[in-house]
Formats: structure tokens, C-alpha cells, sequence
């Protein structure tokens, strides 16, 4: 699981249930764990509940079921079994951050922001939420003060920074929030997160070119590999497919079934017509990543692009 191997954590995890033949809820609870990282929530939530009909009052096993259900999008499910951590000391934190996430995705926000009233959770834990809260009810004033707040508890925050930009087009508009990040971007002595955020804001109202230029100054200083996609991903969508493919396809070799990677990649060639080779790149990954099952749909997507091109 440390290693990020949860497909292997889950495989583990399974014999070692069988080996005890239903005896107990341990190795059934980390199998769900591990498929709740993989994401595979339905055959997770399968399996955390197989734990809650041997031990009903397993805490871990109904905190897998509520991470699961979580996934599936079933939130007020997932809801009530957050509910159920409150219960058990250990677990009252995961329980407490499930059903903020929950009652945000619920757009629960006169609530979410009650709950929060209720705890005494440390600021730099609570101001991201009551962010949040703030911001769904439309009061953009409050919520950046409380992201002013957090950004003085943990200056440069990427979190905050993100919200307070998003806040602040909400506020004035993308243009003013462009200006402004374009200025913040140019300061030396700030991180580089203020220029992925400019050349986001870029991207954003159609300035690929602009943005790549950014994103170039930012790998040339050692970027880290999310900065890379992001710019690969803006090649890709500005013209300059033929040097994007080949970008993507590296990414592709460590993170086969990553969704956006594969999003960008199909659609960069179909595009220039490339199908063919992506096709003939899918079916050399597999031979790598047998187990990477989603990408015969995108070998399926490109087919079914040929024939209609014929």
C-alpha cells in the first residue's frame, strides 16, 4: 500500500482472507482498502460489507464501506456510515473529514458549515471547509477572508492559492485575475505554483501558446511531472499534436490507465490522423500492463475512428 501497489496490496490481501476461511474481518477490510485505492468502489464495497456480516460493529470495516460508497457517488450512504466513526475514538477524524466531503459534494453547505461550527478542529484544518461552505452560499467575501486567513497560517498555500484565484474570478473576473496572477508570476522569490496557476488562467481563456511558454520556464527549473502533463496536455490542444504524442506516450509507459493521459493521447490522434499508431502503442502497453483492462476501450474508441474515416 506505501509503495502505491494497492492492486497487489488487494491480491495479498484476498488469499490471506481465504487462508482463515471467514474467521475474521482484518484481511477482508484491507482487501477493500486496497480496491478503494485501485479505485474499484463497487467491488470494495462488496467486500467491506462480506467484513460487516461476520463483525457488524467493525469501525474499519464500515469506514471501507463509507470510502466506497463515497466513490460510487452514493453520498448520503456514505454519510451515515461517517456518521458511525464519530463513534469510535480513533476514527473520529477520518469520520468527521467524510462527512465534510460528503455534505460538500451534497452541496450541503447551511449544514456543512453547522457541522463545522460544532467541532473544535484546529484553523488550518477547519478554513479550507469553511472556504468552501462560504463560497456555495454565494458569500465570496467571507470565503476570502478565510483563505487570506490560511494563506497567513501557511503562506503559499497551492490549495488556498487555487481557491482564492477561483474566488477572485468570481468576484472581478477572469481578465482582473489574469493581470494580477501575471504580475505575482514575474516576483522571483515566489514558488512556482503562482506561475501554474497564470498559466492556467491562460489556458484557460484560450492563450495555449502563451501558456506553454509558462509552463517552459517552469520545467526549466526542474518541474515536477504534473507541471510536465499539464504542458504536454496544452500542446496538445494547441496545434502541436506531433510533438505531444510521442510526450504522451512516455507518461503512458509509468501511468497506463491514467484517465487524462488517455483522454489527451486518443484524442490527439485522432485528430492528425494517427490512429493507427495509437492503436499499435495500446497494443504494445498491454503487453506490458496486462492488467490495464480500460485500455481496450481505447483501442475499441480508435478502431471505431478508422471506419468512419474509410
Amino acid at each position: 500500500m506505501k509503495q502505491g501497489r494497492f492492486s497487489d496490496a488487494a491480491a495479498y490481501a484476498e488469499r490471506e482472507s481465504l487462508q482463515e476461511a471467514g474467521s475474521g474481518t482484518f484481511w477482508l477490510t484491507q482487501q477493500a482498502r486496497a480496491l478503494v485505492r485501485i479505485p474499484d468502489y463497487p467491488r470494495a464495497l462488496e467486500i467491506a460489507r462480506k467484513a460487516l456480516e461476520i463483525e457488524p460493529d467493525s469501525a474499519y470495516a464500515v469506514s471501507a464501506a463509507a470510502d466506497a460508497l463515497g466513490g460510487l457517488q452514493r453520498f448520503e450512504e456514505a454519510l451515515q456510515h461517517y456518521e458511525e466513526l464519530l463513534r469510535e475514538p480513533r476514527l473520529i477524524r477520518k469520520g468527521r473529514k467524510g462527512i465534510l466531503s460528503c455534505l460538500a459534494a451534497m452541496k450541503e453547505w447551511e449544514t456543512l458549515l453547522e457541522r463545522l461550527s460544532g467541532w473544535s478542529l484546529p484553523e488550518k484544518e477547519s478554513l479550507p471547509w469553511r472556504i468552501k461552505g462560504s463560497a456555495g452560499l454565494g458569500r465570496i467575501d467571507d470565503a476570502l477572508k478565510a483563505t487570506s486567513r490560511l494563506l497567513e497560517l501557511s503562506p503559499h498555500d497551492r490549495s488556498a492559492l487555487w481557491e482564492r484565484t477561483e474566488l477572485e474570478i468570481r468576484k472581478a473576473g477572469l481578465d482582473e485575475a489574469i493581470r494580477k496572477m501575471g504580475r505575482m508570476s514575474r516576483i522571483p522569490s515566489l514558488p512556482p505554483v503562482y506561475r501554474e496557476i497564470y498559466a492556467s488562467l491562460l489556458r484557460r481563456e484560450g492563450r495555449e501558446e502563451e501558456a506553454i511558454g509558462v509552463y517552459d520556464s517552469i520545467t526549466a527549473q526542474g518541474g515536477e511531472p504534473r507541471i510536465q502533463k499539464k504542458q504536454v496536455f496544452t500542446m496538445a490542444k494547441s496545434g502541436r499534436e506531433k510533438e505531444a504524442i510521442p510526450l504522451l506516450e512516455e507518461f503512458l509507459r509509468n501511468e497506463p490507465e491514467d484517465i487524462y493521459l488517455n483522454s489527451s493521447y486518443v484524442a490527439a490522434c485522432k485528430r492528425i490522423g494517427e490512429a493507427e499508431r495509437g492503436i499499435n502503442f495500446y497494443q504494445k502497453l498491454l503487453g506490458l500492463f496486462p492488467q490495464a483492462k480500460s485500455l481496450y476501450g481505447r483501442i475499441r474508441s480508435l478502431h471505431k475512428h478508422l471506419e468512419q474515416k474509410q
